[in-house]
């Protein structure tokens, strides 16, 4: 195992950049650099799933806290209860609540979605610590590619093809008995 020689050979992630790798190259390297318990931790974060990992569980509790935060704003604005999307969590984080009310002051849904996932990269970046070559800088460069690359996933004109065909779906309705 090599973790200076993987972090110190990763290209670095800004939030609004396109990322210099991707994220199954990047899973390469940690299987080819790490142990195994390491690299399937590397996955689940890339892959968006639950382990048994000490810092995949932390992760997955700090952004369901977000999620809550998320459905209860999203249900108060719309006057509903939110109870039905809450999920468990084994922490809370008032400053997570505070932040993602913060998101929800930005009126175009666009933007607040990046400002969430400014807080998932806060949240990334807490769960690192302070040494910038602990594993931890491994797990956290997993979830900050996955962000990057789920915004780069995103294609305008594929977006407006994909909307004008749903839009060109013809509704019949029929209100026969």
């Amino acid at each position: 195992m090599s973790l200076i020689y993987l972090l110190s050979s990763l290209p670095m992630l800004g939030f609004d950049a396109a990322p210099g790798i991707s994220p199954e190259a990047f899973a390469e390297i940690c299987r080819d650099q790490l142990s195994a318990k390491d690299a399937a931790a590397v996955e689940a974060l890339l892959r968006g799933e639950e382990a048994d990992h000490p810092f995949v569980m932390a992760w997955h509790d700090k952004n369901t806290i977000l999620r809550n935060a998320a459905a209860r704003e999203r249900a108060r604005s719309a006057g509903k209860d939110a109870s039905r999307w809450i999920r468990d969590t084994r922490g809370c984080d008032r400053q997570i609540d505070d932040a993602v009310e913060d998101a929800f002051q930005e009126p175009d849904p666009l933007q607040r979605e990046k400002e969430l996932d400014k807080i998932r990269w806060q949240i990334a970046e807490e769960l690192q610590g302070p040494d910038p070559l602990d594993i931890k800088a491994v797990y956290a460069y997993a979830i900050k590619l996955a962000i990057l690359s789920r915004w780069n996933a995103l294609d305008k004109d594929r977006g407006q093809r994909l909307f004008d065909t749903l839009t060109q779906i013809p509704i019949t309705l029929n209100f026969e008995p």
